[in-house]
């Protein structure tokens, strides 16, 4: 008799030992799913403090069901982490839609440009518009439309659709007639689809903030170059224009979100500039304006800070 009741209580407490295990394991499985967004670092220091909770808990004789309500239902529990660790719920995607949306606004300006100014003092007759007539508007707004139709697909599938649609862009940059000035599109597009990823778990590493400083500086550069050489005059405003520049990717590289702003700023005055006064340079002044406003919002909107809610 003895032996059974012996018998019976360690398989109770077998029992018991499994189903707590399975409680904790069961909260731990949720939250970590929870945590995707977070770092690898951040979510092994949060399951950590779970753990530890459970077994202070244990030791003082509660069960892992009333550990588990001491934190929280999951989604609560994770929704306080990423609070406290500054992450905003729906923070990338804002990103994602703002560029494409960016895009789009280039995209129209750029159809405006390719069908109604006049390109090279040969051109006979001098716009598309003049030549083609209205239809011709419509086909330059396609890659307007094209942009834009990511930010009217559901959240899930939108990523998807960013990537379709920076592909098609890149092609259409280089296949129809002056098809080159839709290249700041798809590289908005690109940035669409890159930028959320690397900002998904907050602001961007050193690394990412040096390259978008060099890339900054890398147009302006070679402007330099060019005077160097000889091509053209090195004046005091190329000078001043190239210290302005490196002024900036230096900003870029130490996190000042307001130093992409400006450059975004400075992305379409250059694109301005192209459409308004056209000549030699057209091409190399229009495409350095969308890298800079590529570079700069994509820049400016990584280290924004992050708008999380009021503490209750």
């Amino acid at each position: 008799m003895t032996g059974n009741t012996t018998t019976a209580e360690h398989t109770t407490m077998t029992e018991r030992t499994a189903m707590n295990a399975n409680t904790e394991d069961a909260y731990l499985r949720d939250v970590g799913k929870r945590l995707r967004a977070l770092t690898p670092e951040q979510r092994d220091a949060v399951l950590d403090d779970v753990r530890a909770h459970f077994a202070d808990a244990a030791d003082a004789g509660r069960t892992p069901e009333q550990a588990a309500e001491s934190l929280g239902d999951p989604a609560q529990f994770t929704e306080r982490v990423r609070d406290e660790l500054g992450h905003e719920p729906g923070r990338t995607d804002r990103i994602r839609r703002i560029l494409l949306w960016l895009a789009t606004s280039v995209a129209v300006f750029t159809a405006m440009f390719v069908s109604f100014w006049r390109l090279d003092s040969v051109q006979v007759p001098n716009t598309q518009f003049e030549a083609h007539g209205f239809g011709i508007v419509l086909l330059n707004l396609a890659p307007a439309l094209i942009a834009a139709l990511p930010n009217f697909a559901s959240p899930r599938a939108r990523t998807v659709f960013t990537a379709a649609v920076a592909i098609m862009l890149s092609v259409v940059s280089f296949t129809f007639p002056d098809s080159w000035a839709f290249a700041p599109t798809a590289w908005l597009a690109w940035a669409a689809l890159v930028v959320p990823v690397i900002a998904r778990n907050g602001p961007p590493a050193i690394g990412w903030r040096i390259a978008g400083g060099v890339l900054a500086v890398l147009p302006m550069a070679l402007g330099v170059g060019g005077a160097l050489v000889g091509s053209w005059d090195m004046t005091l405003e190329i000078v001043l224009y190239a210290g302005g520049f490196a002024a900036l990717g230096v900003l870029m590289a130490l996190g000042k979100p307001w130093a992409g702003a400006l450059l975004a700023l400075v992305g379409v005055a250059a694109l301005l500039s192209s459409a308004l006064s056209p000549g030699m340079l057209t091409l190399g002044v229009w495409w350095a304006g969308g890298l800079f406003i590529a570079l700069g919002a994509s820049h400016a909107l990584m280290h924004a800070r992050p708008r999380t809610p009021a503490r209750r």
